[in-house]
């Protein structure tokens, strides 16, 4: 997505006509235009003077100039930084959804070692050395062993 593409889509979510847009800017409509179609870039003044009517939070305006930073640079790279973001995105994702799912629990009654949060057991160990050895241990022993596991995972 282009920051002309963007503003364009915010002005719309906030129902604003070009005109409208205009009358809360002081900036001509057709200028405002031309920034939306990515013919003008419009100065730092009137870029902030479009976000802040447009009431854009400080999250949104980040975006707006992130795109606008993008745009300068050669095509080739700026894929590669987009499909590079998106990717860092779906792993932050799936490292959560891990971090969700992952936790390590000792059953004292039978020597099981589980792996799951409780709702969803994803496994089990049983009749492991590891779980033999552990069976051997003090509760606060099994505790350090449990927390070092717990660390390691996450």
């Amino acid at each position: 997505m282009k920051a002309g593409d963007y503003l364009k889509l915010k002005r719309k979510e906030r129902k604003l006509s070009l005109r409208q847009l205009s009358y809360k800017t002081n900036l001509s409509h057709t200028f405002i235009s031309e920034i939306e179609k990515g013919k003008l870039n419009g100065t730092l003044s009137s870029q902030e003077k479009i976000l802040n009517a447009l009431e854009l939070t400080t999250e949104e305006k980040q975006k707006f100039y992130k795109l606008s930073e993008l745009e300068k640079l050669p095509p080739n790279i700026r894929t590669e930084i987009i499909e590079m973001e998106n990717k860092i995105q779906r792993l932050k994702k799936e490292l959560e959804e891990c971090r969700n799912q992952r936790n390590i629990e000792s059953n004292n009654n039978n020597g099981h070692i589980i792996v799951g949060d409780g709702n969803k057991i994803n496994h089990s160990y049983t009749g492991t050395e590891l779980s033999k050895e552990m069976s051997e241990l003090s509760e606060k022993q099994k505790e350090k062993v449990l927390k070092f596991i717990n660390e390691y995972i996450k």
